[in-house]
């Protein structure tokens, strides 16, 4: 059974860290440089979850901690209003049991009860498992697109969103 809930400071959050590194290698095999995820560490996730340990979601299947989201505002100044998922990532073992629904779920009611009207996120545009979700989850392509540097190389990003209200 899957339990979602607010990160607290006295989780461990070296181990929150670690779902995070081993999915993006899992991931991100093939569409990031093997050297950059190979390089990937903990400690790179640890401080942004002790600024805010609340904008983190946990999935925990009994008191593993499997999963992982983290929600903000928006930070792009034209999405005003709206909620961000800037990160959604599960353990590779995870997946396909729909962790991910639930954990999705949890981080949209966060969204909602925090008074946001819509919640966007970036996904790299050749991810097609990520986009195939989020288009299940109810998500669409927003037309937007950016490029973001990630491991030395600049990988395209394609903006969905999904209205609240």
């Amino acid at each position: 059974m899957l339990t979602v809930r607010p990160l607290t400071a006295g989780d461990d959050f070296t181990r929150v860290a670690c779902v995070y590194v081993e999915s993006w290698r899992h991931t991100y095999r093939g569409l990031i440089s093997q050297h950059y995820l190979d390089k990937l560490r903990p400690e790179s996730w640890i401080a942004v979850m002790k600024a805010d340990p609340a904008s983190t979601m946990i999935a925990l299947e009994g008191e593993r901690i499997v999963g992982a989201a983290y929600i903000a505002y928006a930070r792009d100044e034209e999405r005003t209003g709206y909620g961000e998922i800037v990160s959604l990532y599960l353990l590779p073992d995870a997946t396909g049991k729909g962790y991910g629904r639930q954990l999705m779920e949890a981080a949209l009611t966060h969204c909602r009860q925090s008074g946001m009207s819509a919640v966007c996120l970036w996904v790299l545009s050749g991810n097609h498992p990520a986009r195939g979700f989020y288009e299940r989850m109810g998500f669409r392509a927003s037309g937007r697109t950016r490029t973001e540097a990630i491991g030395g190389d600049l990988l395209p990003l394609t903006e969905y969103i999904l209205p609240l209200e």
